[in-house]
């Protein structure tokens, strides 16, 4: 027999030994626990008893003149007193186990004076009227109010080490009043000592017991149970190796007799199983082949529908994002106006914010749509992460402030700062998870935190410059249940909450996470419902030198071009007519020659006649396509001398490449942003512009934020500041600009303070102010 089999036995034995030995030892644990603790428990109360009974014989034997002794030495020499000591000394001689029999007399200040005090032992120095030092619990409780006998619960150490069981009884005089106190002292010695032998007979039965028990259970497990089992186990390992012909003898019809037919059933079933599998797998290689062949098919089936739903998708982004180009376009146009009144610059903003979020919503659905398609890639670039976060920080405080809501964003000063990564797509989950925070949250704020985190030096070795950026995005708001947090980062999905809110579209949180894992990290939510949300990302990054970043420059808002150019002869090809305006209305006011064509061969007749500087091209035109018209006019030498910008709404990456082959100098997106016009035309046929001057940023900030405040605005004088409220209302411009300079004579900062914010058409503000500084001077 193995050593294996051998252990696998003992094992099982002690195992069962073990089970059935500790139930019965516990068992009987408790009954010999319990038989000492009622023979301890009773040999204490008969004590008890005796010294009750030895207190009330002794006390009525105290002569009842007690009370004429002045607690004194001189006492002794009484005749009374001497009486009453053979008195206690008679009593101690009856019982044996009296240490020492003794009165008291309670004092004023609940001390106790030794009388009669008589000691067996002879070494007590105690004399009369000398203060009881060792007082217990009864005397302490109710030494001067004691009107029976009482024995203390538990037995008390002298000095000497000896365990005593004290007793009192209260002496009283012929009107009952109490005169003194007895006490009586057994020694304990005998009780403890029985109370020893009492332990050791039960923990010796308990031991007896046990070891009985031990015998008994291993002889039963063994013959019972655990050698069956064993050629059980034996049986069943030889089925595992192959040997299907096992069998097992049942023995008895007990829960062993049946699992040995279970057994030998299963063995059955396992050969006939076995043979079967033998001959499907003859014929598995043909069903095989089948199958790969119908999942070839298949996955025809799904690229032919994957390529159904890009091309789908890139159509209707196309669609969408045309009207949209004129929306945003032409709201851009009308916020230069200097004529439109407040209400109409209001109406425009809300026009445009809302194409901004609908453009927003279109390029979620994109971005999805490449994720799902497996075309996302990263685009790293060099950036200002410090920058960035301080611009995030603004993008969303006046969100923050008009929700009542703070906006905490919290980075240590050695949080690197030119780093290289995808800044787009690293901006855009910050963006999302701040603007989720903010959306649902009603009371208190959101916090970003930004930090290093520490790699170990095996990751460093690999990379010296590849650091671990870790964020953190905390809010107060409502925050989402556990059970929903499984399907949290799933594309439209929506929590509770969201779903309540009716907002958002279920794609922020989906793109967030591909982007994040895209970037090398990975993203966890913490939430509790009721107490707020936290989402924490870690991404690479690489570490970069300050002069690797590209210098940043302020947008400017063009208004005129500068002296001295040529006319530039500038073309307009678009098939929609909405589209050729909005160029026409942003370009014709600075003086550019303009001509238009509804498609491409209209483009290629007019260049030809007219040889313009710079086209604009649309791509999808009928008659002929913007990829036809740029091969025509490139092919020819004096269309070197035209530069071409491809105008085009579709997103798919690959669109570019296309465009520039067919003779496309640059390529821009619609719906577009009026500075990339200008820039592009910049870059390709030089033309230079007269910008507007531009209001200091943090100027802005400090007049904003520190200076506009109704304390401030109290300084201007009355009339002013009615003529202000009237001028604001009215939009009189002109008074305005002159109230302004009014102002600036009593204070700079809120001059400047006052015309930012009214050039920003921020007029509810200044208007509440206003009204604000009335109510305080009143």
């Amino acid at each position: 027999m193995s050593q294996k089999q051998s252990m696998f036995r003992w094992n099982l034995s002690i195992k069962i030994v073990a089970a059935y030995s500790g139930l019965i030892a516990l068992m009987a644990g408790i009954l010999t626990t319990t038989l000492y603790w009622q023979f301890r428990t009773a040999n204490q109360q008969a004590m008890r008893d005796r010294l009750l009974d030895l207190l009330s014989l002794t006390a009525p034997e105290i002569d009842s003149d007690y009370h004429s002794l002045v607690v004194t030495p001189k006492d002794t020499n009484k005749p009374f007193y001497k009486i009453n000591l053979e008195e206690l000394k008679t009593v101690q001689a009856a019982s044996k186990d009296v240490n020492r029999i003794y009165t008291l007399r309670p004092k004023s200040n609940g001390q106790f004076a030794f009388v009669l005090n008589l000691d067996s032992t002879s070494k007590s120095l105690i004399s009369v009227g000398q203060i009881a030092e060792n007082v217990t619990p009864i005397l302490s409780a109710e030494g001067n109010t004691l009107s029976q006998s009482k024995v203390e619960n538990d037995f008390v150490q002298n000095t000497e080490g000896k365990n005593l069981l004290y007793g009192y009884a209260p002496i009283e005089d012929q009107f009952g009043r109490l005169e003194g106190i007895l006490a009586i002292e057994l020694d304990a010695t005998s009780i403890l000592q029985s109370e020893k032998i009492a332990a050791g007979i039960a923990l010796g039965l308990f031991l007896i017991i046990l070891a009985l028990t031990v015998v008994m259970v291993r002889w039963l497990a063994r013959s019972l149970i655990v050698d069956r089992t064993l050629r059980l186990n034996d049986a069943a390992k030889k089925l595992a190796d192959g040997e299907w012909d096992q069998s097992l003898l049942t023995e008895s019809d007990d829960e062993l007799g049946e699992l040995a037919n279970s057994f030998n059933y299963m063995a059955g079933q396992l050969q006939n199983s076995f043979q079967k599998l033998e001959e499907y797998s003859q014929t598995l290689e043909q069903k095989v082949k089948e199958r790969t062949v119908e999942l070839e098919q298949a996955k025809l089936i799904a690229d032919s529908a994957n390529q159904a739903k890009s091309t789908f998708i890139a159509n209707m982004s196309h669609e969408l994002r045309s009207p949209l180009n004129a929306i945003l376009g032409f709201a851009q146009i009308m916020t230069r106006s200097q004529t439109l009144g407040r209400e109409h610059q209001e109406n425009v903003g809300i026009v445009y914010r809302s194409g901004e979020h609908l453009l927003s919503l279109i390029n979620n659905i994109l971005d999805l749509s490449k994720i799902e398609a497996g075309k996302t890639t990263l685009n790293p670039k060099n950036f200002d992460l410090h920058r960035l976060l301080d611009d995030i920080d603004d993008m969303f405080k006046i969100k923050a402030e008009e929700k009542n809501l703070y906006l905490l964003m919290e980075y240590e000063p050695d949080l690197l700062r030119y780093v290289r990564t995808d800044q787009i797509k690293l901006r855009q989950v910050l963006i999302n998870l701040i603007n989720n925070g903010l959306k649902f949250t009603q009371y208190g704020g959101v916090s970003i935190r930004a930090s290093n985190l520490k790699t170990n030096s095996q990751d460093q070795v690999l990379d010296a410059n590849s650091s671990t950026l870790h964020f953190e995005i905390e809010d107060s708001g409502a925050g989402i249940a556990q059970e929903e947090l499984e399907h949290l980062f799933q594309a439209f999905s929506q929590t509770k909450t969201g779903k309540q809110a009716q907002e958002g579209t279920g794609l922020g949180l989906s793109i967030s996470y591909q982007f994040v894992r895209l970037m090398g990290g990975d993203i966890k939510v913490k939430s509790v419902v009721g107490q707020g949300t936290t989402f924490l990302f870690d991404i690479q990054v690489t570490e970069v030198a300050a002069s690797d970043i590209a210098t940043h420059q302020p947008s400017r808002r063009v208004i005129a071009l500068e002296a001295n150019q040529p006319k530039y002869r500038i073309l307009i090809v678009d098939d929609k007519p909405i589209n050729r305006k909005l160029l026409i209305k942003l370009l014709s006011p600075l003086g550019f020659e303009l001509q238009e064509a509804s498609n491409g061969q209209e483009a290629v007749d007019i260049w030809d006649k007219w040889e313009p500087h710079l086209i604009w091209m649309d791509m999808r035109m009928p008659v002929m396509d913007g990829y036809a018209a740029s091969q025509i006019i490139k092919s020819h030498l004096k269309g070197q001398a035209t530069a071409i910008i491809a105008l085009t709404a579709s997103v798919l990456e690959e669109e570019k490449a296309v465009v520039m082959s067919a003779g496309c100098d640059d390529f821009l997106r619609k719906p577009f942003r009026e500075e990339e016009i200008f820039k592009a035309m910049n870059r390709h046929i030089g033309v230079k512009y007269v910008y507007e001057d531009l209001i200091p940023e943090n100027t802005a900030k400090i007049s904003t934020k520190e200076v506009l405040t109704p304390e401030v605005m109290a300084e201007i004088p009355t009339e002013i500041l009615a003529q202000l409220e009237e001028a604001v209302i009215c939009s009189d411009e002109d008074l305005i600009a002159m109230l302004i300079k009014q102002i600036a004579t009593h204070n700079d900062a809120l001059a400047l303070a006052l015309k930012t914010s009214l050039h920003n058409f921020e007029y509810e503000k200044v208007l509440s102010l206003i009204s604000a500084t009335k109510i305080g001077g009143e």
